[in-house]
């Protein structure tokens, strides 16, 4: 298993089965999809692949805010991986990949570049200068260009496409469980542990701080608020918590988005350890309070309340 940035060297390059797109979620229509993927590739002795970009291409353009992020760039690999995916080619999105003709994509990134003898892409995906490749487009190219092409079947939950909107959405108003049916999956965050600013050591309230977002991005998470979680990498045990993520209203102005997370009942030293942050329940919605007072107040209820629904019982300080 491989992970590149940008295009490989041309002696590591192998003949191909690649899937394109951005895969937020990694959701189960991108399984799906990574199945057929997996598949052509044994049928045709090839590497089961995936192209993916960084920053999402709506950053680049400043149009970031306008997608939130479902997956940390960790998680989105991780879960490529899992799949069976062989190599991932994540390609920076900059100016001179955004304003690159639609035919030479196809012909010096993809075939000449990355091998790829099969391609596979969703029935909306679209790519080059202006947005002017299309499905059309590829099918034309296959007739004359050595690779073929797969379009991705549409794949259904509750008589509705799965999608990485849909998740977005069920997660922008709590709906925990609708969202990991849609990812086949709990709705996790994973990252390496960062220094924060030590408050809620402070407020007696230690937390695991990660960061969701890549410094210097648009977007912004597909969850934010107080919520009841379970955090796993933390030795063999899972332990409970609660976690808030968003923008520290009360005590920050830099805009800068973090997960911060108390774990219950545990001490130790997890800087630079990476953990996976799984959401049980939504609490409540980010909130700016007068002060530190009525804030330690209210993470103390935010904490007693994951308690019960975790099935741990409530203490107080």
């Amino acid at each position: 298993m491989h992970v590149f940035r940008g295009l490989p060297h041309p002696l590591l390059r192998r003949p191909s089965a690649i899937a394109i797109g951005n895969f937020d979620g990694v959701h189960l229509g991108h399984q799906a999809l990574l199945e057929y993927v997996k598949e052509s590739a044994l049928q045709r002795g090839l590497v089961p692949s995936v192209v993916t970009f960084e920053p999402h291409p709506k950053d680049f353009f400043g149009r970031g805010g306008e997608v939130a992020r479902i997956s940390t760039l960790y998680d989105k690999v991780h879960h490529l991986l899992k799949a069976g995916i062989e190599r991932i080619y994540i390609l920076p999105f900059n100016a001179q990949l955004a304003c690159m003709k639609a035919e030479d994509f196809v012909t010096e990134i993809l075939i000449e570049g990355l091998g790829a003898c099969w391609m596979s892409v969703g029935e909306d995906f679209r790519f080059g200068g202006d947005r002017a490749g299309n499905i059309d487009m590829l099918r034309t190219l296959s007739k004359t260009l050595p690779f073929e092409l797969f379009v991705a079947p549409t794949f259904f939950h509750k008589d509705a496409r799965v999608s990485s909107t849909r998740i977005r959405q069920a997660l922008a108003e709590g709906r925990l469980y609708d969202a990991s049916l849609m990812l086949g999956r709990p709705y996790t965050m994973t990252g390496r542990v960062i220094h924060g600013a030590a408050l809620g050591r402070r407020l007696g309230f230690p937390t695991l701080n990660l960061a969701p977002i890549p410094p210097g991005s648009h977007s912004y998470p597909a969850v934010k608020g107080v919520y009841a979680v379970r955090i796993h990498g933390l030795g063999d045990a899972i332990q409970n918590g609660v976690a808030s993520i968003g923008l520290k209203p009360t005590v920050a102005t830099n805009g800068r988005w973090l997960l911060e997370t108390n774990v219950f009942d545990w001490q130790g030293d997890a800087y630079g350890r990476v953990i996976s942050v799984e959401f049980v329940e939504r609490l409540r919605s980010e909130k700016k309070f007068s002060g530190l007072d009525e804030l330690k107040a209210a993470i103390q209820s935010d904490a007693d309340q994951a308690r019960r629904i975790l099935g741990c019982a409530p203490t107080s300080i």
